[in-house]
């Protein structure tokens, strides 16, 4: 550290320490020697909507060019168009047909739910010919409020064997598909919503408890790494980390009694069972689902509305909604609402101070504490990576730190952490930006957008300047 001192290394040092150009935020120093400098960043938050991953708007992905930004799309995607031959599964047509590929390339994903029954105008089936065939044709043909079609009995044990067999074939192909965000358990009654249809004329049989387990397991096996989602607040989601959806998200009286499921417990007709709650289940598993009428999304927004809605997403902690066509049509107030409602749901991430010495020593050690924030109601749900950088002058990462800390433990709120990071042996002597990022890992680059300023080209963020002293000149 020869000459560290000299006027030029002060002027650098002055720089970095009371306003240095590449810092992101106002900056407070704490000196106890000159060696021993701590800078500490405070970096200014941001209030725009961002468009993350896994998160927000998640419109059909057969509606075509959806007009507003978005992240995830949803597909229902029936038995009968998945297998239509025993054996012979059909997924690279259903990719070329709902563009798969396409959306992948604008980094976005699929949410995907498998129904064997979906009522409609028309009398039709949605499990293939030869699988109803082979039940012996075990189910009930019906033609009532939810529509035209055919509910298989589900306690069928060749129903079953073969569903098994089917999200086997589902998980060899999507399990590790970064294409694929979550997988919502449809399956079970009319459009995969968990229920059937019941009056006095017409009762269509639902599986009990046991039963309706096994289909869980089925996805649970197939799909050991997506986050998975029920409809039901059932026992085994609340034991197994499973999410949850609520198809009529916005509908008062359903969605409160959604909520009142999940928060308080409830005596379920269907499963012949006390469903107890599961508050925290947005802890290890999604909330989700969509606008409870549609073409009617707009009035979720309207101002008289609005706070209502509001409160059921924070109560439901949701994480992504499939809106109707019209959305896109909101007025100047209901956009405004809209876009507090995308600041809502979710993870927001900012860093809301950090501290890191002021000279790095090549090949010691540097400690970084980081104070992270949640403005969001929801955690990210999978294991991507946290990235510490070192840039230099001319943009180049000279050094990458992979943190220990494990972002799906940023809950709503605050939480500091501190990692220490070794400095290499090699680096050259010069300024240098610390950056931070969490990391796709199906690209290896920045893949989420923070709510702070101080973003780069590249994705990273910029929380402040370092010096690496006691190396070798920088080229």
């Amino acid at each position: 550290m020869q000459g560290l001192f000299s006027l030029p290394w002060l002027l650098v040092l002055s720089m970095m320490l009371f306003g240095s150009p590449g810092a992101s935020g106002s900056l407070m120093t704490t000196l106890s020697a000159s060696a021993d400098a701590v800078i500490r960043v405070a970096p200014k938050a941001s209030d725009e909507v961002l468009n993350n991953p896994f998160m927000g708007l998640a419109p059909s992905a057969g509606y075509g060019d959806f007009p507003m930004p978005h992240r995830l799309v949803y597909k229902v995607l029936t038995w009968r168009e998945l297998e239509p031959e025993r054996g012979a599964y059909a997924f690279e047509e259903v990719e070329r047909k709902y563009r798969m590929d396409e959306f992948a390339s604008k980094g976005v994903r699929f949410i995907l739910r498998v129904v064997l029954d979906y009522g409609t105008d028309e009398r039709h089936m949605d499990i293939p010919d030869w699988l109803y065939d082979e039940i012996g044709g075990d189910g009930v043909w019906y033609d009532a409020d939810v529509g035209k079609g055919f509910s298989p009995n589900y306690s069928n044990v060749t129903l079953q064997r073969h569903h098994e067999r089917l999200l086997r074939a589902l998980g060899d192909r999507y399990n590790d598909d970064p294409r694929v965000a979550f997988v919502a358990l449809g399956s079970l009654g009319h459009w995969g919503e968990w229920h059937t249809y019941m009056d006095e004329e017409l009762q269509i049989p639902f599986p009990a408890l046991p039963e309706s387990d096994i289909y869980v397991e089925h996805y649970l096996a197939a799909f050991p790494d997506k986050k998975l989602l029920m409809r039901r607040p059932y026992p085994i989601a609340a034991e197994r980390g499973i999410g949850l959806y609520n198809d009529v998200f916005g509908a008062e009286r359903g969605t409160y009694d959604f909520i009142d499921w999940f928060e308080n417990g409830y005596r379920s007709q269907l499963a012949d069972a006390f469903i107890p709650a599961m508050p925290e289940f947005w802890r290890r598993g999604p909330s989700g689902g969509e606008f409870g009428y549609a073409n009617e999304d707009r009035m979720y927004f309207d101002p008289s509305r609005f706070a209502g809605t509001l409160d059921m997403a924070r109560r439901s902690h949701l994480s992504w909604i499939g809106p109707s066509t019209d959305i896109e049509e909101l007025d100047a107030a209901e956009r405004r609402n809209l876009d507090v409602f995308l600041k809502t749901i979710g993870y927001r991430f900012a860093v809301a101070a950090a501290a890191y010495p002021a000279l790095w020593t090549p090949g010691g050690e540097a400690e970084v504490e980081i104070d992270v924030r949640n403005d969001g109601i929801a955690p990210f749900y999978y294991d991507w990576p946290l990235e510490l950088a070192l840039v230099d002058a001319q943009g180049r990462i000279a050094h990458r730190h992979l943190a220990s800390e494990d972002i799906r433990e940023w809950m709503p709120g605050s939480r500091s952490f501190r990692e220490r990071l070794a400095v290499p042996a090699g680096l050259p002597t010069g300024a240098y930006t610390l950056t931070i990022a969490i990391l796709d890992p199906a690209t290896d680059r920045p893949g989420v957008d923070w709510a702070m300023a101080g973003r780069r080209g590249d994705g990273r963020y910029s929380l402040g300047t370092v010096l690496a002293v006691g190396g070798a000149a920088a080229p």
